[in-house]
């Protein structure tokens, strides 16, 4: 069983079994308001023996078992009558989980980046360092469990009352 930090923090692990869906709602001041849900991907068989895979909220805390796959979802609305220019969306990646590459998606123009720094910064490609058996350095692409946080930086300004999601997929270790 792995423990789960509450969405969007990452200082303290609950176990993933209480009542009540796994949202946050977060408002910052009076201009956003940001939901965070945390799905499970869940495999069912019907009657006639087919199976699927479906996408289910977990509760607030839930148990997970180490190789299954969740899928964090981020939405945010602009509740103010005006633009929000520069808008970001910055999302920890918390420690019992994995990132999968290229799982990342929002459903408007965004530059998306990553932190494998623990947020200090934020690039599109993060790469590390890898000593060769010769003793050559090499850059290499890093890899997904060395990533820390995701962020989408939109192109263009938050509209009045609009809402924007994110989501992305990890594996829990």
């Amino acid at each position: 069983m792995a423990l789960i930090p509450p969405l969007g923090e990452t200082s303290s692990a609950i176990p993933v079994a209480q009542a009540g869906p796994a949202s946050v709602l977060l408002t910052q001041g009076n201009r956003v308001q940001i939901r965070l849900q945390l799905y499970h991907l869940r495999t069912v068989e019907d009657d006639q023996g087919n199976v699927k895979t479906e996408w289910v909220e977990l509760p607030a805390a839930a148990s997970v078992q180490p190789g299954e796959v969740l899928r964090y979802t981020i939405a945010a609305e602009n509740q103010t009558a005006e633009d929000i220019p520069n808008f970001i969306l910055t999302q920890p990646i918390p420690d019992p989980v994995v990132y999968i590459p290229d799982s990342s998606r929002i459903d408007t123009e965004a530059v998306i980046t990553y932190s494998i720094d623990n947020g200090e910064t934020f690039v599109e490609s993060p790469t590390v360092e890898v000593t060769l058996e010769n003793g050559q350095v090499e850059t290499q692409p890093a890899p997904p469990e060395t990533y820390t946080h995701l962020r989408w930086t939109l192109t263009n300004p938050l509209p009045p009352t609009a809402v924007v999601t994110g989501q992305f997929e990890v594996r829990v270790q």
